[in-house]
């Protein structure tokens, strides 16, 4: 009994400090790597935290809105890996395949925050995710020369179902891994998988440009 009030004295404070959102969050996405997106409960996040049942609502309102804020966050995670990818190279397609690389590893490695940030309902609740989807989406025009004016070309339309094939790739590929469909793998054996795959796709790329 002593630890257990050494507990929640400890998460007691740490809600009175503001900390208690925060420590939801890293307590849903463990859940949801651990046992998936279904399996996260609040009541459960809550004892486990050693807080009350109702503590958790005074920063979500509800176990969606729990889930979008994991969403929420790991999008800035992956954002800010793949935009650091990016940057360590110039072509643009090289750019994209560096993107899609470390999508994948940053699913191996963050299998939690990639689950929330790929489930329908959650983006769907989320106006940030389906803004960051859309910036996505116009960096990939950019990518490909896509006129905004309706006027398109095979070539570029070949490249678009390419692109479209590498997205389609990166995202399977993501989850074959999660899912453990492809053994344990770890993440710099993700990465290099995903290398080779992306590289044998981005051929074809540039033969159609």
């Amino acid at each position: 009994m002593p630890v257990r009030r050494r507990l929640n004295k400890k998460s007691a404070d740490a809600y009175h400090h503001g900390d208690l959102r925060r420590a939801l969050i890293d307590a849903a996405a463990a859940a949801v790597a651990r046992d998936g997106v279904d399996a996260v409960k609040v009541s459960s996040l809550a004892q486990r935290l050693g807080v009350t049942g109702g503590a958790p609502f005074r920063h979500f309102e509800s176990r969606l809105a729990l889930l979008v804020a994991v969403a929420e966050d790991g999008a800035r995670r992956l954002l800010e890996r793949m935009e650091a990818a990016a940057g360590r190279v110039a072509d643009p397609l090289e750019k994209q395949r560096a993107r899609g690389v470390a999508y994948v590893r940053f699913a191996v490695e963050e299998p939690g925050y990639f689950r929330a940030l790929t489930r329908a309902e959650v983006v769907a609740a989320s106006p940030l995710l389906q803004q960051l989807a859309a910036v996505s989406q116009r960096t990939m025009d950019d990518v490909l020369g896509r006129d905004h004016q309706g006027v398109s070309s095979p070539a570029l339309a070949a490249r678009s179902a390419g692109m479209l094939a590498a997205q389609a790739l990166t995202y399977g590929l993501a989850r074959m891994i999660t899912d453990g469909l492809l053994g344990d793998l770890s993440p710099e054996e993700a990465e290099r998988l995903t290398y080779e795959i992306t590289g044998v796709l981005g051929v074809g790329l540039g033969a159609s440009s």
